[in-house]
Parts: structure tokens; C-alpha cells; sequence
């Protein structure tokens, strides 16, 4: 699926088409959102929920370096691959 056809979705598809294909990467806190990244065939889509009212907001496709670099810091592989 292109961007442009994902962008037509409304919120509840693209959740349901996240929840239902898509795989977990990592979470990041960015001021009053818990942002999920999850990866959808190959694409990266981000998941924002407002903090303290378990709210979907939106989700949006996300190809931007910089964005997908500030999960890296949240990860610890050592710890994840318990070594």
C-alpha cells in the first residue's frame, strides 16, 4: 500500500490494518504523546496516543531519518536478547 492510498484511511482502518499486519519496533515519549512504530511491509507507520486518555490521534506513515533514529536510543539489545 502506497502513502496516498493509507492516507485515505480513516483512523480506524489504518488501526485495524496496523494491529492486524503490522509488527512492533519500539516506543518513545515525545512531549504528551506515547508514540508507537511499528513496521507494515516495509513501511514504517507511527502510532500516537495522548498520554492519560489511552487516545489514538492519529497514525501516519513516517520515512523521516531523524524520527526513526530517536527510537534507537530506547533500545538496548543486550537486554532485549538478554546476553
Amino acid at each position: 500500500m502506497n502513502q496516498k492510498t493509507f492516507n485515505r484511511l480513516s483512523i480506524e482502518d489504518k488501526r485495524a490494518l496496523v494491529q492486524r499486519d503490522g509488527t512492533f519496533l519500539a516506543s518513545r515519549q515525545h512531549i504528551s504523546h506515547i508514540v508507537h512504530l511499528y513496521d507494515l511491509n516495509g513501511t514504517y507507520i507511527e502510532v500516537w496516543i495522548k498520554i492519560g486518555f489511552d487516545l489514538i490521534e492519529w497514525i501516519e506513515i513516517t520515512n523521516n531519518k531523524e524520527t526513526i533514529n530517536s527510537y534507537l536510543k530506547n533500545i538496548n539489545i543486550d537486554k532485549d536478547l538478554e546476553l
